[in-house]
């Protein structure tokens, strides 16, 4: 999908686990949906942490070029045929409950698979949102949450990508984020750990900086100071590279 995340040696396989940590704002919920975009694989994308509509304009905005704004604007004019053409060619299923429980996550993943086989990937956005009671709480808790999301990567072949927030000296997403920066410490279990962070300016263009801090299928630097540059647009929703 992207040449330059090829380069890094970084692969999303499916049977495993992938985990992309970053702070408010710097792009890994963009990230992930340009990861389903342009794979354009059988997807279950399940959106807790952002409403339909929010989903809608920025897959809209992918997928035709258009801005963001351009997009609400034709929502208000009630002029989405357009965008709708666009988006019914994507291949992702969308859920939007504000805090799934484990037992809903594995229910939509056999609905799925009923109909479609088992998604290629499928996406949890975000981690902290998962309503897991059952797991306690705390740092011991999320471990554990990884824990169930590895095993059901394993069990229905997909790629699970996981979103995740960082701690908060890293909250700004301007430097650097390390493998010791995600939220909980939850490097044990997933096979791939992404960090992001932002370069560039608006002049020059935005840059979506991507570190793999753990790589059991290629190099890593947990330090977070090696990493692939990707071309943002934030307007358009649109990563490249």
């Amino acid at each position: 999908m992207f040449k330059t995340l090829d380069d890094l040696g970084v692969t999303i396989r499916r049977g495993q686990l992938c985990l992309i940590a970053a702070g408010p704002g710097t792009g890994k919920s963009a990230l992930a949906l340009n990861f389903a975009l342009k794979s354009g694989v059988e997807t279950l994308y399940f959106s807790a942490d952002s409403d339909a509509y929010t989903q809608y304009v920025r897959a809209a905005a992918s997928v035709t070029g258009w801005t963001t704004v351009n997009v609400e604007a034709s929502i208000q004019q009630g002029q989405t045929e357009t965008i709708d053409a666009a988006l019914t060619r994507t291949q992702i299923r969308w859920n939007f409950d504000a805090a799934p429980d484990l037992n809903e996550i594995e229910e939509e993943m056999c609905a799925f698979a009923m109909i479609h086989g088992w998604p290629a990937l499928c996406i949890i956005d975000n981690l902290t949102n998962v309503n897991a009671p059952e797991m306690g709480e705390g740092y011991a808790a999320l471990d554990e949450l990884c824990g169930f999301f590895h095993d059901l990567a394993r069990r229905t072949e997909s790629a699970i990508l996981l979103l995740h927030h960082v701690t908060g000296t890293y909250n700004d997403g301007n430097s650097p984020i390390p493998l010791s920066g995600i939220k909980g410490q939850v490097g044990r279990v997933p096979e791939l750990i992404l960090t992001l962070h932002r370069g560039g300016t608006e002049f020059e263009g935005y840059h979506l900086r991507v570190s793999a801090v753990k790589n059991r299928g290629g190099r890593a630097d947990p330090s977070g100071f090696t990493f692939a540059q990707l071309d943002w647009d934030p307007e358009r929703m649109s990563i490249s590279g």
